[in-house]
């Protein structure tokens, strides 16, 4: 019998993150010269159906993502056990559960993408190639939800490093065909739906090598299916879906809801701030998704303080820490988006502040999320996430009627949905863990006051500095990030948590810091 599973949080933290930040920068560079080639191959109209497809298919999903959620948890804490009978039931219950949802989905798929042309407004393109870009892209989807059976494994083994590596080569090999494929063919909507499912074919290899390499023992095998098992993990699954969906009815519902009210180019422009929004959480996501395995251990040993601490640790930490992304895309929104897309978008700036300023509290939050669904404590999350999404359709449909701001209602309905949700989610928390109910908002105030800070001195070094070219605005970057960096390192962090960001750095980057400021 293998010994317990020992995450190593600290040992693999460093490689985790760096994995992280080579495939947030992939995915940044891929994703920001994406849009201008589209729009330049394509046309704006066109380019807002890709954004809209990938959305959409996330509805498609939910049961299976729903899945994976619980099974991470459950694996998590079977392998930090040493209980290899249950591990192996657990992922093979799993594999062959979520392999009989996606062939339930497959005719699902074909319908929806079938009438999608006749519900969203798709301008000047046809239906069928409207038809086969959903479809295709619905395909690719659903290769990767298979994919993810094996994922869970590195996730459980602490291996993000690995899992990035697989989705890093997914966003790239996308690229490498789209660039092929309009290369020798024409431009068209399809190959990029095509691009999309080739990419996803080399990752289900790739996870499922990876996921051999890692844990040996846990083969695909129908003996170790167990009915109870399933019954297990599907109660939880249930939950966890209702939350899937209500997380969609708050974030991606928005980009349909501009397509059907305002129209295809209006979805196209909400869709480019809101590819801010997604980079933002992706960033995010360096740092708190290398902390999800940790929060899991804690759980295993039913370790209600320590678990506190850190997820205290990890909120202080990321709201620092972006903050300053946050308040750069506000304040350098015009110029930004003038180097990126064209100066015709630059009129997009009040909408960037609408959705962006928000997500401070949605990042920091996110740290939270692993506690419920350690503890199980997933069905009043789910009621409350489905109630409040459900409101926030409410809310995008009526605010642009109420108040006559077109799109902009339907931001500002997000984003007081998002603080709501906050809310909630702090509290319940905190409840879960058994502590006062306040706990969690200490770290809330220290991003919103960062935050702010860097809102104010920003927009007053704009108005004096004159950032008129790519080269003012790096100058302009860089400056306020070496200044806000020092301050925040060397002035409001306390020594403990200095030491534990740097026994978390790479030997050779620990080694540089000062020792002074340690």
């Amino acid at each position: 019998m293998p010994a317990p599973l020992d995450i190593k949080f600290t040992q693999r933290f460093s490689s985790n993150l760096f994995s992280n930040i080579i495939y947030f920068i992939l995915n940044l560079i891929i994703g920001l010269a994406l849009v201008p080639f589209f729009i330049d191959t394509l046309g704006v109209a066109a380019y807002g159906l890709i954004p809209l497809a990938t959305s959409l298919t996330s509805y498609v999903t939910i049961i299976i993502d729903a899945v994976n959620s619980a099974v991470t948890r459950f694996l998590t804490v079977d392998l930090q056990r040493s209980d290899v009978k249950r591990a192996s039931e657990t992922f093979n219950t799993a594999a062959f559960a979520t392999l009989g949802v996606i062939l339930a989905l497959i005719p699902v798929s074909i319908i929806i993408a079938w009438l999608v042309p006749s519900v969203v407004n798709i301008g000047d393109e046809s239906a069928m190639s409207v038809f086969l870009l959903f479809v295709l892209i619905f395909g690719s989807i659903l290769i990767r939800a298979w994919s993810s059976n094996f994922m869970t494994v590195l996730f459980a083994y602490n291996r993000l490093d690995l899992r990035n590596y697989v989705n890093s080569i997914n966003i790239g090999m996308q690229v490498v065909f789209i660039l092929a494929l309009f290369l020798f063919l024409e431009p068209s909507l399809p190959l990029v739906g095509l691009s999309y499912i080739l990419a996803s074919i080399i990752a289900l290899l790739l996870s499922i090598k990876f996921s051999h390499n890692i844990c040996s023992y846990l083969r695909l095998t129908s003996s170790d299916f167990n009915f109870s098992r399933l019954k297990e993990i599907g109660g939880v699954t249930g939950w966890i879906a209702c939350s899937q969906l209500a997380y969609l009815l708050r974030y991606q519902v928005a980009l349909i809801i501009v397509n059907i009210s305002f129209g295809e180019i209006a979805g196209a422009q909400y869709s480019l701030v809101l590819a801010w929004s997604i980079l933002l959480l992706g960033l995010a996501g360096l740092v708190t998704n290398t902390f999800t395995p940790m929060s899991y251990s804690y759980r295993a040993r039913d370790d209600k303080k320590g678990l506190t601490q850190f997820t205290l640790f990890a909120m202080r930490c990321t709201g620092l820490a972006i903050a300053l992304p946050i308040a750069l895309l506000c304040i350098f929104s015009p110029q930004i988006m003038t180097i990126w897309v064209g100066e015709r978008f630059a009129e997009l700036t009040p909408l960037v502040w609408i959705i962006l300023i928000p997500m401070i509290v949605r990042v920091q939050t996110s740290c939270t999320d692993p506690i419920f669904a350690a503890y199980l404590r997933v069905r009043a999350p789910a009621i409350f996430s489905i109630v409040i999404g459900v409101l926030n359709v409410i809310l995008a449909f009526a605010f642009p009627i109420i108040f006559n701001n077109g799109m902009y209602g339907v931001a500002y309905a997000g984003s007081l949905i998002l603080l709501m949700v906050g809310v909630f989610f702090l509290i319940y928390n905190a409840r879960v863990l058994q502590i006062h109910i306040l706990t969690f908002f200490r770290p809330i105030v220290t991003g919103l006051i960062a935050l702010g800070t860097l809102l104010l001195i920003g927009i007053i070094y704009a108005s004096l500095v004159p950032v008129n070219s790519l080269f003012m605005l790096i100058i302009s970057v860089l400056l306020i990030s070496v200044i806000y960096g020092l301050i925040v390192f060397t002035i409001v962090l306390d020594q403990e948590e200095r030491e534990m960001i740097i026994s978390c750095m790479p030997a050779f980057i620990g080694h540089l810091v000062p020792k002074r400021f340690v």
